[in-house]
């Protein structure tokens, strides 16, 4: 689900950045935050994903101009029909209306837009809340100190407000009164006002803040004025934050968002280990080899450096492991910067069938990892014995509990990449920072399978105009993989769907709704006549609500209860046999078309294409077998074809096209 941001041209752009961060800091991983225009706020169908929607605060008196009217009233059926809204550091001002004022139930006889910058009426109570403009000017616009009293009685202070930003309602009796949440000090000119309120509007509900929530003490912009009158001692800043983050998570839960628990600290890298399948003997002494690492037992206890492009690496051997991975994240690398996270460690474990103890990797089991991928390699056929010493997808594992990024481990130090034996499959617990398609960044609660694989093929096999199906057919394997008895079984497995050109979505029992659980990125990399893959996969396996994942497809009781072990062992197996089947075709992906379009969300659905001028509804025919293309079928509009048959078709490109599934609208990649 999105928090949305309300972005528009009378927005105070401070309010609205800090808003964004500091949302972003309490609600990621289980909400995606981000802005939307008042364009979109009018004619997208955006209600039906947002969980909240946030107005900042407004410019100064000069400068402030309402919502536009459509947006306005589009947020004003939002909520009425049961949508939450926050509007955070803005004066308002609470009025009894004349008249009954309902745009969800076409009863509109008030223009909403003229009392104030937003106002939202309730029907029932026949009350208005508006937010008016600020009395301040440009100069005091990030606001002024303030102390308030919650309706627990509880103090917070050093928070800053918008001038004159008591809340006014003197024009409604204390029955018909919204819930007061916190009054201004007594000390201060309000002596006593509302700070704050939560107002019933129709089936929805409202906050208004008269307190910036969004701006830290701790940020040079709220520091300036607090520290103008004495300075605060640093006790007294992490006691104003604290009381901040309290405050705008209580109201954030009374709007009924789940929240994740309360992050401490900045989180570390782990150090990483390297192992083999028991079964297949000299895996991790293979990629040592490959990256002329000396024999680890000749490199002491400070481990074998070694340099690449984007992080250095110290090489140590598994007698070693107690001592490397015992070591806390924050006594290794003591800066919260990330750019200070180097040198990175890995454990090997070089004998066949040595895997650490249970005790080091509390997250993933190694060993029952290993069972399930032997089983799954059994139920799919895969080959016993390699060529030259070779190995399976999945029997080389790099896994760290806590890493940066699997894609950017791989894909960014150009040794690895060009060096490593293949394939090699490199998994996290968790990833600080990592990554999606278009430069978005891939979040990853507890629960989420995150690992990237690394693969390569020699052009003559595997074209560079055929690298574009390999998103497809690694989606194709996730979807797979689901149906597994292992997994989820073929019945609940059959709701794991294929959203173009790389999201794996879920059907939820019950409502039927479409959530996204996983996406997939691929990097490549050309050279010496042949291709670096590095196919990234993030796929929600465990989580609980309200992130969507494979847990929550199985029905109540049911004796299947999927891992992360067994999820990925399947996902290994069945892309190995894909995988070879496709290089063998020479990238064709003919072999798998009937079944991926078997799996995706989008046969024959009509959608309106807004890339081309005007925008034309279309209809999604399937995927063309040269390059990959979405092919769409244009909805007959009297003008007929272009080619003397009648057929005008529509190709579009994965790369730079997003598919809107709620929106029913294909759309240029922001």
């Amino acid at each position: 689900m999105n928090v949305l941001v309300y972005s528009g041209p009378s927005t105070y752009l401070p309010s609205l950045s800090h808003t964004l961060s500091t949302l972003r800091t309490v609600l990621v991983p289980h909400y995606a935050v981000q802005p939307i225009a008042p364009q979109s706020l009018a004619t997208q169908p955006w209600a039906t994903t947002c969980a909240l929607l946030v107005i900042p605060a407004f410019l100064s008196t000069n400068s402030a101009g309402p919502i536009p009217p459509p947006a306005a009233s589009e947020v004003q059926k939002y909520t009425e029909r049961g949508g939450k809204v926050l509007v955070l550091g803005s004066a308002v001002r609470v009025s009894a209306s004349r008249a009954r004022v309902s745009l969800a139930a076409g009863i509109d006889n008030v223009s909403l837009e003229e009392d104030g910058l937003l106002t939202l009426s309730d029907a029932q109570s026949r009350l208005n809340v508006s937010v008016i403009p600020a009395k301040g000017v440009e100069e005091s616009e990030v606001g002024e100190p303030a102390t308030i009293q919650l309706a627990n009685g509880v103090s917070a202070n050093s928070l800053l407000r918008v001038p004159g930003g008591a809340i006014d309602l003197t024009d409604v009796s204390d029955a018909d009164s919204p819930i007061v949440l916190a009054r201004y000090d007594e000390a201060e000119q309000d002596k006593g006002g509302a700070a704050g309120i939560k107002a019933r509007i129709g089936d929805g509900v409202a906050v208004f803040w008269g307190v910036h929530l969004e701006y830290s003490p701790r940020e040079e912009l709220a520091a300036a004025i607090l520290n103008k009158s004495a300075p605060l001692l640093p006790e007294d800043v992490s006691k104003a934050e604290e009381g901040r983050i309290r405050i705008l998570r209580e109201t954030l839960e009374a709007l009924g968002l789940a929240l994740p628990a309360l992050a401490r600290g900045v989180a570390r890298p782990t150090a990483q280990i390297l192992t083999g399948a028991p079964w297949r003997a000299g895996v991790a002494r293979s990629v040592l080899k490959e990256l002329e690492v000396p024999q680890l037992s000749s490199v002491g206890k400070t481990g074998y450096e070694l340099k690449d492009s984007n992080d250095t690496f110290v090489i140590h051997p598994a007698s070693t492991a107690a001592q490397v991975l015992g070591e806390k994240g924050a006594t290794r690398y003591p800066s919260e910067d990330p750019a200070t996270w180097n040198p990175k460690h890995i454990v090997v474990y070089e004998s066949a069938g040595e895997l650490p103890n249970r005790e080091i990797t509390p997250r993933f089991d190694l060993k029952a990892y290993y069972a399930a991928l032997e089983a799954a390699r059994k139920e799919q056929g895969c080959p016993k014995s390699y060529a030259d010493e070779g190995w399976g997808t999945g029997e080389a594992l790099l896994y760290g509990e806590v890493v940066t990024s699997t894609q950017t481990l791989l894909d960014k130090n150009t040794r690895l990449l060009s060096t490593l034996p293949t394939p090699l499959l490199s998994l996290a617990s968790a990833q600080l920072t990592g990554r999606g398609r278009g430069g978005n960044v891939w979040l990853s609660p507890p629960g989420c399978l995150q690992f990237s694989l690394l693969l390569r093929a020699p052009l003559t096999t595997l074209p560079g105009a055929k690298v574009v199906f390999v998103q497809y057919l690694f989606a194709l394997a996730v979807a797979e993989a689901c149906r597994d008895a292992a997994v989820l079984g073929a019945a609940d497995g059959a709701r794991v769907r294929i959203k173009w050109p790389n999201d794996i979505y879920a059907e939820m029992p019950g409502s039927g709704e479409r959530r996204k659980i996983g996406g997939i990125l691929v990097n490549t990399s050309f050279g010496a006549g042949r291709v670096e893959l590095v196919v990234g996969c993030g796929l929600n396996v465990l989580n609980p609500p309200p992130i969507a994942s494979l847990a929550q497809l199985l029905p109540p009781g049911s004796e299947r209860h999927p891992t992360m072990e067994g999820t990925l062992a399947a996902i290994m197996a069945h892309f190995e046999g894909m995988w070879s089947t496709f290089v063998a075709a020479r990238g064709s992906f003919e072999p798998f078309m009937d079944l991926y379009l078997d799996r995706w969300l989008h046969s024959d659905q009509l959608v309106t294409l807004t890339t081309v001028s005007p925008p034309r509804k279309v209809r999604v025919v399937g995927i063309t077998s040269d390059h990959g293309l979405l092919r769409t079928l244009p909805e007959r509009d009297g003008w007929g074809g272009s080619n003397g048959q009648g057929v005008e078709y529509i190709d579009l490109q994965p790369d730079g096209n997003s598919f809107d599934l709620m929106a029913g609208l294909i759309k240029t990649k922001a």
